[in-house]
């Protein structure tokens, strides 16, 4: 499996409780982040693990001193009761959580993790506050816009091999990372390469936002004197825009695998050897013969 630093979420193992049942049911998917400075973790993983158990949903959710993490799916009804859970802590006000829709689970079980981080990152540490205001967001409306006048960003695809082979956007510059951990010293080679310019416009994107919020951070401290992150990733991106500018599919870290422009899953598998998404019915290209 991917590493658990890497991605905005996954899920992992088999689970000691039942699955709900799979049968002729649409699921929810909900998945978001908040960065914001939560205490006492131990206690609040319990409280929260209880809830959210309460409610009858699947998935996993990362607690860290600077904030929520969270990938959940189930009925219409359960994802309503969890939402609303969620939403009742007045610390996590402005947690947005993304919405698709899928005809299985996509998790095994419920579980509540507390980490260091909620997304890994070599890049020194950086405040709630600074990420937004060292990288604002711009909508996927007023970036199309953009891309499509004569003079548009760079955008900057901080997503790792595997994910960018499911599909992107053809334009984008990739860093040619295994892992999110080797974005800033990719970064280091492209500049001196001259690959990329600290004069460059950047737009940063990755699947659901996550990586950006510590990545475009970092660029601006780098010295890039214009970087933006696109709104809410790449899934807010196809919700609003659809297939505009994007070839392929979107590698998610959860049993889905991969989801198209309209955000429904293309039934692809994961390859367990090298992490990339394979067609249904088809052999990974690392293990033709």
């Amino acid at each position: 499996m991917p590493h658990a630093e890497d991605v905005d979420l996954l899920s992992l193992g088999p689970d000691e409780h039942t699955r709900p049942d799979n049968t002729n049911k649409t699921f929810i998917n909900l998945s978001g982040y908040h960065f914001v400075e939560l205490d006492y973790l131990p206690v609040y993983r319990a409280d929260l693990e209880a809830e959210l158990k309460a409610c009858g949903v699947l998935g996993t959710i990362l607690l860290a001193d600077e904030g929520i993490n969270v990938a959940i799916a189930g009925t219409r009804n359960t994802t309503d009761a969890a939402r609303a859970c969620l939403e009742a802590r007045e610390e996590l006000a402005g947690l947005w959580l993304k919405e698709s829709i899928s005809d299985t689970l996509p998790f095994s079980k419920l579980k509540v993790r507390i980490r260091h981080e909620i997304i890994a990152f070599d890049g020194g540490e950086l405040s709630v506050r600074e990420h937004s205001h060292l990288a604002p967001s711009v909508s996927p409306s007023v970036l199309r816009r953009e891309l499509e006048s004569d003079s548009p960003p760079v955008l900057l695809d901080t997503r790792n091999n595997y994910e960018i082979a499911a599909g992107g956007f053809p334009a984008a510059q990739a860093l040619g990372i295994r892992n999110f951990r080797d974005f800033r010293d990719a970064v280091e080679i492209a500049l001196s390469e001259e690959r990329l310019s600290l004069n460059d416009p950047l737009v940063t994107f990755c699947t659901g936002g996550i990586r950006c919020e510590k990545a475009a951070p970092w660029l601006a401290k780098r010295g890039f004197g214009n970087v933006r992150q696109i709104e809410g990733g790449i899934l807010n991106w196809l919700a609003s825009e659809g297939d505009a500018h994007w070839q392929g599919d979107c590698f998610v870290f959860d049993d889905r695998v991969a989801i198209d422009a309209a955000l429904a899953p293309t039934g692809k598998s994961l390859c367990r050897n090298c992490h990339h998404a394979v067609a249904p019915d088809a052999v990974c290209d690392c293990q033709a013969p």
